[in-house]
């Protein structure tokens, strides 16, 4: 800003939330949405009449003649026969495709701030989101978007009229688990919206690498306990372990119910902490005494191998590891595809397509290797998940799932009662030896399995100063 300029006015500064998401009409249906679209008008940007979206003028007609027009539009105005900014913003938000999640009133950061060349102020805002909210997410069927919107609108002058202008941040967010580490779940016909100011607002001057520094000084809440509950808990685990000697194995479709165990806070879990339980409880056996990362794989009542996981419960940015072990195999398996995947489930009263043309348009894979297995013995699958993709999380129309897939081809026979070829054929058989050879022709098919896994939500802190964005509005 130049020394010579005289100081700037801002009539006013605001800060809002918004939350949208939107949907793909041809796998969706987009009727059912159309109401839940004129409940977001309530917490539009013009909600209130607090900033209204500049309309142009016209200089035209008598008093625009006269160079009056601003007298020419009050009066037009309040005969009615100008529309609102606010109403037509209201309007255009009814014709838009994105169906609200969340909606705050304006808060005001600064009323009539006047600005010295080379003179800055900071505001702090902050908003409690609301539990249950779905995470960030930018699939096939569904695209959810969280933005932070600030406006500032300058004083009006003799060159210049009251000029509202606006930025557009976007964030992520993540999904809300109970104190149990289960996902809470969002109805898409019920969005947040807030009519009452609960942001907390305050000037301050903000130093954002000062307080990245901070945090990444903040030591992990520990969880305390007393030593008499540690060790009956320990107890409690090498008890059932005895009672439960010899484990089964466990089918991938059937549901598993966690046991519960002494957390040692007392009231409220921190969300962090639950989900840390909850990937804890994902590793303990089941109520039928079966463990439930371990998944037996047959095929024609024949045994063809065994998936061990090393937990099912992970996080954004860990490293999914699976084994396959062939070792009791009973049927060769010449091939294994395994991949790490994601896709989108729409509830059948919205959904256009059959469930099936459903997951092929929505299936994306993040990772995937292929094996030749035809004298392993255990195969080790490995994928990073990548922190770019949304977490798990349900809504009342669409869900978002993870898994791994395993597709094995194994060897097959022309009826019930043959067996298998071996991969060496004879070929010759004299007084002087027999002489084998690969078999040309191999009987073989293929099927698939599926083990869903589940994914939580990873806070990632600031790393550098790179992190830290300027918008200018």
């Amino acid at each position: 800003m130049s020394e010579s300029r005289p100081p700037e006015t801002l009539m006013m500064g605001y800060a809002q939330l918004t939350g949208s998401f939107t949907l793909d009409g041809s796998l969706v249906s987009l009727a059912p949405f159309e109401k839940v679209k004129r409940k977001g008008v309530i917490g539009g940007q013009g909600s209130g009449g607090v900033v209204g979206v500049e309309s142009p003028r016209k200089e035209t007609g008598l008093f625009g003649a006269l160079g009056l027009s601003i007298i020419g539009e009050s009066i037009g105005g309040f005969l009615g026969s100008s529309e609102m900014s606010s109403i037509r913003e209201m309007k255009g938000i009814a014709n838009t495709n994105s169906v609200p999640i969340i909606s705050t009133p304006q808060a005001i950061l600064f009323v009539d701030l006047k600005l010295s060349p080379g003179e800055s102020k900071s505001f702090s805002y902050s908003h409690t989101l609301p539990k249950g909210m779905p995470p960030s997410h930018k699939g096939r069927a569904m695209k959810i978007v969280y933005q932070l919107v600030i406006g500032t609108q300058r004083a009006h002058t003799a060159t210049q009229q009251h000029i509202v202008k606006h930025v557009e941040v976007p964030f992520g967010v993540l999904p809300g688990v109970n104190e149990s580490g289960e996902i809470l779940g969002h109805d898409l016909m019920l969005p947040h919206i807030l009519l009452k100011n609960l942001a907390r607002s305050e000037p301050k001057v903000v130093d954002f690498r000062a307080a990245n520094s901070r945090a990444k000084k903040v030591s992990p809440e520990i969880v305390k306990s007393s030593p008499s509950e540690f060790l009956s808990y320990v107890g409690s685990l090498l008890e059932k372990q005895r009672r439960d000697s010899s484990m089964g194995l466990l089918s991938p479709t059937e549901p598993t119910t966690p046991g519960s165990f002494n957390t040692g806070f007392n009231g409220h879990i921190p969300m962090k902490a639950a989900i840390d339980l909850a990937i804890l409880r994902g590793n303990m056996a089941t109520a039928a005494g079966r463990s439930s990362n371990k998944f037996q794989i047959q095929r024609g009542g024949y045994h063809v191998g065994v998936i061990m996981l090393a937990r099912p419960a992970y996080r954004l940015g860990e490293t999914v590891s699976a084994v396959v072990d062939f070792g009791s195999a009973t049927v060769p398996c010449y091939t294994l595809n395994m991949s790490l995947e994601t896709s989108e489930i729409v509830d059948p009263s919205i959904a256009l397509r059959s469930s099936s043309s459903v997951f092929r348009a929505t299936r994306r894979t993040h990772a995937s290797s292929s094996e030749d297995t035809i004298f392993a013995e255990k195969v080790v699958f490995s994928a990073i998940i990548p922190t770019t993709v949304a977490p798990e999380f349900i809504t009342s129309g669409i869900q978002h799932q993870w898994r791994l897939r395993f597709e094995f081809v194994v060897g097959c026979s022309t009826d019930e009662n043959s067996e298998i070829p071996d991969l060496l054929e004879e070929v010759a058989n004299d007084e002087r030896g027999r002489t084998l050879a690969a078999a040309q022709m191999l009987l073989c098919e293929s099927f698939e399995v599926t083990v869903p896994v589940r994914v939580y939500g990873a806070a990632i802190t600031l790393d550098d100063d790179h992190d830290v964005h300027d918008y200018p509005i």
